[in-house]
């Protein structure tokens, strides 16, 4: 059984995520209550879903989507109240996947998107305790959603309602201070019934989904792997150079055929990154 942080989770994700959206600048595309018609679509066990199925979506499916899939996903009933619900918002907005590496990057363990008990340990070992790792987690997380420059979907759209969403504050001093994310979080670490949180109150780009494919560049070319096909390009152009026999060559066209694998992914990043 779930435990009790969910259904305070649930409600504060809820005030965050609003109603039925369909806006050029969220890449979710048609989305209620935070469930994209992707997400939808794989609950329903079927192809595809239209907009006007997501717009007739109830509140009552949107939260057994969350309870079966979100909320397990990102370790909720495993992780300290507080920050379930911190990892739970990040990966309603962005996937649990990305959630959960985010976690274990601030808590230096292998980042493979899963909770496990490395994870787990690692989280318990934090130094500070729950409440600074909340702190370090949700700038972790405007880390990312900095990171995500593309014009059309990425932060400089959606960055304000973004940063109203996580931190409580308004870049331009239009909405009132609010608790966001990290206070709350905050708030159930030290009382887990989620009687002193402050349901948000956030403009429509807060809903707006953080994909990791509106990662810039500039980020990309930061990624280790992202080098790695063109390393492997390098090193293979200087085998050939070191001399012409046929065990050279031989060990030239190896190293091409195992980097174009790997150059297939750069591309790739490069475009969506694009």
């Amino acid at each position: 059984m779930a435990r009790e942080t969910l259904p305070v989770a649930l409600e504060l994700v809820f005030g965050d995520e609003g109603g039925y959206s369909n806006v050029k600048t969220d890449r979710g595309g048609p989305t209620k209550y935070g469930i994209t018609h992707k997400t939808l679509a794989a609950h329903r066990g079927i192809k595809a879903v239209t907009a006007d199925q997501v717009k007739g979506m109830s509140r009552e499916e949107a939260v057994d989507i969350y309870r079966r899939s979100f909320w397990p996903q990102c370790g909720g009933d495993l992780l300290p109240p507080g920050l379930d619900y911190a990892v739970f918002d990040f990966a309603v907005n962005s996937g649990p996947a990305r959630a959960v590496k985010s976690l274990q990057k601030v808590v230096g363990v292998r980042e493979d998107g899963h909770i496990g008990e490395q994870t787990l340990a690692a989280v318990r070992k934090f130094e500070g305790g729950v409440s600074t790792l909340i702190r370090a987690y949700c700038d972790e997380r405007m880390r990312f959603l900095r990171s995500l420059s593309n014009p059309s979907t990425g932060f400089p759209v959606n960055g304000r309602g973004w940063t109203i969403r996580v931190t409580g504050k308004d870049p331009k001093g239009l909405w009132k201070d609010q608790p966001g994310v990290i206070g709350n979080a905050l708030r159930l670490a030290a009382d887990a019934s989620g009687q002193t949180v402050e349901k948000p109150q956030t403009p429509p780009e807060a809903g707006a989904k953080a994909d990791s494919r509106d990662t810039g560049f500039g980020e990309v070319l930061k990624k280790p792997e992202a080098w790695g096909p063109l390393g492997s390009i390098l090193t293979a152009g200087g085998a050939i150079m070191a001399g012409s026999g046929p065990v050279q060559w031989a060990l030239a066209a190896i190293m091409v055929a195992s980097a174009a694998v790997g150059l297939s992914y750069f591309v790739r990043r490069v475009r969506e990154a694009g």
